[in-house]
């Protein structure tokens, strides 16, 4: 059964064809046909406006078409569009789901936060696999508006929490300097830092398994390989150690957004964010300690893949598919 996810993030629109097969615990295992992603920036301006811009909105509407397109082209015989913390947060969200899914003929659904949550850590520690399907686990998905972490035990979530916070907002709100000033820096993780104290007081104080997700992680991830193009399948389960993960944030805080943006690790709409981004896992790192962060390419739309496998194997199709806004 080929089905395909289309997830409407704050920073990026990205697209799954997958091959799905029922697996020995009775969910579905999904091997990868084609991914795709560009960046598309939702949340720009939203803190200041609330509203997503029509010419973001248009141009998250494109690449939907496009990639709802090309997943028909594939095969694909049910598509899953899911939207995040932008289209949640702006007083404009539901009419933006609107266009996008009248431009790509896929009902978007505009995920809720506990949502999101399950699916991107049932995701993550299914691609994992190993240990931590046996194992207490956290699970973070940094985005460009929003970042979710999730505590479990193995396949199954348990607390979670929907920080109110990416890399793209966190950027626009501290970061002006280039590269970003000590002062700014600090200032950002003292806000990070009070969320995390606060939203994340009864999540554990330790981890096992410390697991995460987004386009920052990928970039770290990249970067400690020494890689300069983006193999899943290098990346996925890549564990970084602490002294090596400091030494990451420090080349990446002290490398102004000209020379990031010229690495070949780094990918078009990550060079400006990317700070912010690794300071977030920093707060991270340190609130949640364990040997090593694990690095995961399976974030929120190989669960929305897998939902897609559900919803076709129930006869459950795209113009009927229940919370779809």
């Amino acid at each position: 059964m080929r089905v395909a996810a289309i997830d409407i993030g704050s920073n990026s629109v990205r697209l799954l064809v997958g091959e799905a097969a029922r697996s020995e615990n009775g969910g579905f295992a999904i091997r990868t046909i084609a991914r795709a992603g560009e960046p598309c920036r939702l949340a720009r301006g939203l803190g200041e406006t609330g509203r997503i811009a029509p010419e973001l909105s248009a141009r998250a509407a494109g690449l939907a078409r496009e990639f709802a397109d090309r997943a028909r082209a594939l095969g694909a015989t049910h598509v899953v569009a899911g939207a995040t913390a932008a289209l949640r947060d702006a007083v404009n969200g539901a009419d933006v789901a609107t266009e996008i899914s009248h431009a790509c003929g896929v009902a978007v659904r505009i995920l809720s936060g506990e949502d999101e949550a399950q699916l991107i850590y049932r995701s993550v520690v299914s691609g994992l696999g190993g240990s931590a399907l046996r194992s207490a686990c956290v699970v973070f998905d940094l985005g460009g508006g929003s970042t979710e972490v999730v505590s479990g035990l193995g396949p199954s979530p348990g607390r979670w929490t929907s920080l109110p916070f990416g890399a793209v907002t966190l950027t626009e709100r501290f970061l002006h300097s280039n590269p970003p000033s000590l002062e700014e820096c600090e200032a950002l993780e003292a806000h990070v830092n009070q969320h995390l104290m606060h939203d994340c007081a009864l999540l554990p104080q330790r981890t096992p398994v410390l697991a995460g997700v987004g386009g920052t992680i990928t970039v770290l991830a990249l970067l400690d390989r020494g890689l300069s193009h983006y193999d899943p399948a290098l990346i996925e389960g890549w564990a970084i150690g602490p002294e090596r993960f400091s030494g990451l944030v420090q080349r990446l805080l002290a490398a102004p957004v000209d020379q990031r943006r010229g690495w070949p690790a780094m990918g078009e709409g990550r060079a400006d964010i990317i700070v912010a981004g690794v300071l977030v896992v920093r707060q991270l790192v340190a609130r949640f300690p364990c040997a090593a962060l694990h690095c995961s390419t399976q974030g929120l739309r190989y669960g929305l893949a897998r939902l897609a496998a559900e919803e076709a194997g129930g006869g459950i199709h795209e113009s009927a598919a229940p919370g779809a806004s």
